[in-house]
């Protein structure tokens, strides 16, 4: 294990300053239905592993039974191509991080949820100049993430305790930054090619359309962005508050 860059006190407020709910509903019950499983994605090990530093693992060792190490398991996927993946993420996983599975939603501890718990489907996005401007989501969840088409229903004060947050990690732990400098520049470099613009929740409360190409921003209603997928179907639905 490599040095804690942070002690158990400095993670539980950690914890504490991303602890903001995302919205004022409970999402997982948004899109559980339109998963096999019946469980929320982001709660399923199928479509989302945890990452955590390795300080942040022994902190919740120390604080809960909630979580262990994750390992590929046949019983749930058998799939050889799933188990080739899996083995490729556990080989790219770096030493200051750990790969973890839960005990599942219907056990969750919501003090003791990991960050990537608490910012999926979230990545603090920062421009060309490295400037942390506020937060976009992973683009690989798009079809499965309720938020991600409803993005008018995050909370104002969760964007901003999560720029508070890794405002805090970033001073801390710069490679962390670089990490999502580069996830940035390639989102940038992916939406150019598919002649998307990034949306953006600001760090000021307001919401964004970022041009990928000269990063030009333009204000937009959060409502405005597109619904994607399923939901984009559930929207047009006669009922859709039943749906979406």
């Amino acid at each position: 294990m490599t040095e804690a860059r942070f002690s158990d006190e400095e993670i539980k407020k950690l914890y504490q300053g991303l602890s903001t709910e995302m919205t004022l509903i409970d999402c997982g019950r948004k899109c559980a239905p339109y998963n096999v499983g019946g469980k929320p994605f982001c709660c399923d090990i199928l479509h989302a592993i945890p990452t955590v530093f390795n300080e942040e693992w022994a902190y919740l060792q120390k604080n809960t039974n909630l979580w262990f190490p994750w390992e590929w398991d046949r019983g749930r996927d058998d799939r050889d191509e799933a188990r080739r993946e899996y083995e490729e993420l556990k080989a790219e996983t770096p030493d200051k991080m750990v790969l973890l599975e839960c005990l599942g939603p219907d056990k969750c501890e919501r003090e003791f949820r990991s960050f990537t718990c608490r910012q999926f489907p979230f990545f603090p996005y920062l421009n060309s100049k490295g400037k942390l401007l506020g937060i976009s989501y992973y683009e690989e969840y798009e079809e499965s993430c309720w938020v991600i088409s409803n993005l008018e229903q995050v909370l104002p004060e969760y964007v901003f305790s999560f720029v508070r947050t890794f405002d805090t990690i970033f001073e801390r732990i710069p490679d962390e930054k670089n990490n999502y400098e580069y996830h940035s520049l390639m989102m940038r470099k992916s939406y150019k090619k598919r002649r998307r613009a990034i949306p953006l929740l600001h760090r000021n409360g307001l919401s964004y359309k970022i041009s990928p190409g000269n990063e030009r921003m333009r204000k937009v209603p959060a409502s405005r962005f597109s619904k994607i997928g399923v939901y984009k179907i559930a929207a047009k639905m006669p009922f859709p508050d039943e749906m979406t």
